[in-house]
């Protein structure tokens, strides 16, 4: 838990002012490989109206891809105990 924490911590403080955070998203073992997460990903950011877009972490390098494809930037990288975290941003498209 304590471990857990410190990594939020760390890493919300990159947080652009007025964007959403996605703190986890998965979908089901069963699903995988069959556009769940692509779909679920387009609706959260379809639906998205912080005004500075959606915000998220990640330790895992091949999930850097994953998330430009939707168009999200790599803000920073930051170290965290042993992991090595990129910050993304995708920011808002549209107006409400």
């Amino acid at each position: 838990m304590q471990r857990t924490l410190r990594y939020l911590q760390i890493t919300e403080a990159s947080a652009p002012e007025g964007a959403w955070t996605l703190e986890f998203i998965g979908v089901d073992p069963g699903a995988v490989g069959r556009d769940a997460g692509r779909r679920l990903l387009d609706c959260l950011l379809a639906d998205t109206s912080a005004t500075a877009g959606v915000f998220l972490t990640t330790a895992d390098p091949g999930n850097v891809a994953l998330y430009q494809h939707f168009g999200f930037v790599t803000l920073r990288h930051l170290s965290v105990g042993p992991l090595n975290v990129a910050t993304m941003l995708r920011r808002r498209t549209s107006n409400p």
